[in-house]
Parts: C-alpha cells; structure tokens; sequence
C-alpha cells in the first residue's frame, strides 16, 4: 500500500511539474505549401522587479506596406520553463494584410518571442 501511495505521489508531481513548464505556443490560422514566410522577428522584453512588462507588435511596420494577404502568424516562446510570455491577437491577422499581437509577461519575469508571419499573393 505505501508504494502505490509513493508511487501515485511520484506521478502527481511529474505531471504538475509537466504543466507548469510549458511554453506558451500560439499559432493563428495555418500554413499553406505555398505560403511564403513575410517577416521573422525576435521581440523581446527584460524583466522589471514585481512589474509586469507588456509591448504590442506590429507588421508591417511604421512606413511600410504589405501587399501580400496573411494566413497565419505563429508566436513561438523562447522561455521553454513556463515563465514566458503571452501573445494575444489584437487585430488583423490571417485574411488581411496587417497584424497586432499585444505581449504581455508574468509578474517580475520578462519574455522572448519569435513571431513568425506567413501568407501568400
């Protein structure tokens, strides 16, 4: 009986140990064969001491235009032990020809993303 206990124990913390570490992923719509990769760009954020730091992305950039349509944007955190960030879609984004994602760290960490922004002609 005590090593099913152990053994239930062992499992338990395994597995809460697996959800806390995970990375916070997000994709939004879905890459095509002949999608083309439009921007690639690593945006990141150092930590403030019991802050929560946040900055919004945005493609294309200030001055510039974008003629191609987007079919997905896909934000990859960096910070694999569940620290990182979050990325929320705030406008545009697959089917149209701009995005905004807004990203936001947890309370006295930072965060690094690398966005990825695909579409086609």
């Amino acid at each position: 009986m005590r090593y099913l206990v152990a053994l239930t124990l062992a499992v338990l913390s395994i597995c809460a140990y697996t959800v806390s570490a995970q990375s916070h992923n997000v994709t939004w719509g879905a890459i095509g064969q002949y999608d083309i990769l439009l921007d690639s760009q690593v945006v990141q954020e150092k930590y403030k001491f019991l802050r929560v730091v946040s900055e919004d992305f945005t493609f294309p950039t200030k001055g510039r235009t974008n003629y191609y349509t987007i079919t997905a944007v896909r934000c990859i955190d960096q910070y694999t032990n569940g620290n990182g960030g979050y990325a929320t879609l705030v406008s545009g984004g697959p089917g149209a020809k701009n995005v905004t994602i807004h990203l936001k760290s947890k309370r006295d960490h930072g965060f690094n993303f690398l966005i990825q922004i695909y579409g086609r002609y």
